[in-house]
């Protein structure tokens, strides 16, 4: 393999020995003679020279000497990638998401992630979509789930489509209907998420014929299913929260579609870490999966 041949001659040069060279790579000292003469041979150039005091460096070997270095020290960075892959020691990814993401399928994604790469950490930011983007920009976060569309300054790739859905007590009236008609909401005993910054559910309500009136309201999505399950009266929440779902709760689809695009992003033209490149790609593979395995079944 011309890689070794040429690893031996840097070696050489190095150490100023052919005997010290092959010791250091664990030759013997007529391999690498043999190595570097059959560079020689192949270039047709001298590459070593030889006086009293032993060897040195050539005017051609001079020349050769930068284009030889790069493609070693490359031969070098690509051996510790492929390390980097297959046998990660230690390492560690943070990443940027909401909370309905990170309860409904983050924890599928990273358990499939860690059959393979065991040893790999993560560290979770809870947040609003816009205060993930800015983690993104600020590199807070290595890469982050988001709605579309995106900020112009983040790379980000469509994984799933969530939808809004009405949330009622077991024995609920509409129990048994194909979907929620939402000018029921006006009548119903409603259970409101407060919402900080994005107020998805909020410009959904108020563009509504008549916005429901709050009986109660909690920031906190569980809360609103316990109490929902606790039969105190109905709400609207995203699916993604009831995947899976651990409570006794119906979640009907609503008459009035409202759906969202979830991505994964990066900033845009950042340098991203092997262990990033890793997981976001594992993302993708891990949602186009799904998405077949839906339409299939």
């Amino acid at each position: 393999m011309s890689i070794q041949k040429y690893i031996a001659y840097l070696k050489t040069i190095e150490t100023g020995s052919i005997t010290k060279a092959a010791a250091q790579l664990g030759y013997t000292q007529s391999a690498v003679s043999r190595m570097i003469a059959d560079l020689e041979k192949t270039w047709g150039v001298t590459l070593l020279t030889r006086n009293r005091s032993g060897i040195e460096i050539s005017s051609e070997g001079l020349m050769l000497l930068p284009k030889l270095q790069v493609i070693c020290s490359g031969y070098e960075s690509l051996n510790r990638a492929v390390s980097e892959i297959h046998s990660f020691t230690s390492g560690s990814i943070r990443v940027g998401t909401f909370s309905s993401f990170a309860c409904g399928l983050l924890p599928a994604i990273t358990k499939a992630f860690h059959e393979t790469y065991p040893h790999i950490s993560f560290n979770l930011m809870n947040g609003e979509y816009s205060e993930i983007a800015g983690w993104l920009r600020k590199g807070l976060v290595d890469c982050g789930f988001v709605t579309l569309p995106a900020a112009d300054d983040l790379d980000a790739t469509f994984l799933v489509q969530d939808s809004l859905v009405a949330v009622l007590p077991l024995g609920h009236p509409m129990a048994n209907a194909p979907y929620y008609p939402t000018d029921l909401l006006a009548g119903e005993e409603f259970i409101n998420v407060r919402e900080e910054q994005d107020y998805e559910i909020g410009k959904f309500l108020d563009g509504l014929q008549q916005r429901p009136k709050f009986r109660y309201e909690s920031s906190d999505d569980y809360s609103i299913l316990s109490m929902v399950e606790a039969g105190l009266g109905v709400s609207v929440i995203h699916e993604l929260m009831l995947t899976p779902n651990r409570y006794h709760v119906i979640a009907k689809p609503l008459d009035i579609p409202i759906t969202r695009d979830i991505a994964i992003a990066v900033k845009k033209d950042a340098a991203l870490s092997t262990i990033t490149q890793l997981f976001v790609d594992h993302t993708k593979t891990w949602a186009r999966q799904q998405f077949l395995s839906s339409i299939q079944g």
